[in-house]
């Protein structure tokens, strides 16, 4: 696990931003990059930063968080709202927001989301010591007791079961390994691998066409969630 993650501050209410980073000072694992006021400002530092963490409000001038994580999703560790709205709970667990937490934020509430994320962080850490990047352009997965090394450019899309990720490839294999799809994405290139559906993320140079609600890989017609169609829109023409 690594000794400190960085962490993006996104909220248009400047005593929330200080309450937060307050809180935030009493972790040395945590090292703040920057604050934003809205989502669209956000979007820029986040693309160029790469933080581990981004802490987010909901309801902001010019672009809302669940806009920006929509846009953003698959490409953030770890999103976490800290809201005064209940109200977009739901909505953000399809998101899969990693916390979502209630203004006024307490201390204790804030201890308990940074726990979880180290322990995050130790999780992933030994699930890429089994699949991880031999080099530039691939992965290394395991499969039972067998390892295979796939080049990105054989991966035609990825689908969630649940602990488990199916990776179908280009020659029709199919390859089921003990990983989360957002474990497996992160360790994939975000220019060229995107989440399209809770269940599905596919290899953006494979696409054959896009319909309503639905693309084709290969012949294989996958489904776009809701959350996801306006970024499937801008990134796959």
């Amino acid at each position: 696990m690594p000794d400190a993650f960085t962490y993006l501050v996104v909220d248009d209410d400047e005593l929330d931003r200080l309450t937060l980073i307050s809180e935030a000072t009493k972790y040395a694992c945590l090292q703040r990059v920057g604050t934003c006021r809205n989502g669209r400002e956000a979007l820029e530092y986040i693309r160029h930063l790469k933080p581990d963490i981004v802490f987010s409000d909901i309801e902001m001038p010019d672009m809302d968080g669940m806009e920006m994580m929509r846009t953003l999703y698959g490409t953030v560790p770890i999103p976490v709202f800290i809201t005064s709205h209940p109200e977009f709970a739901l909505e953000s667990y399809d998101l899969e927001v990693f916390d979502y937490i209630l203004k006024p934020l307490s201390a204790e509430r804030f201890e308990k989301c940074i726990s979880r994320i180290q322990e995050f962080f130790r999780l992933r850490q030994r699930a890429m010591a089994v699949a991880q990047p031999e080099e530039n352009g691939y992965i290394l997965v395991k499969q039972g007791y067998e390892k295979h090394r796939l080049h990105h450019s054989d991966i035609l899309y990825l689908e969630s079961m649940k602990d488990y990720t199916k990776i179908r490839t280009i020659s029709g294999q199919s390859l089921l390994v003990l990983e989360t799809l957002s474990s497996l994405l992160l360790q994939l290139p975000g220019d060229q691998f995107m989440r399209i559906h809770r269940s599905y993320a596919v290899n953006q140079r494979k696409v054959e066409s896009i319909g309503t609600g639905k693309v084709m890989v290969q012949g294989v017609e996958l489904p776009v969630g809701k959350s996801f169609k306006s970024a499937v829109g801008t990134r796959i023409s």
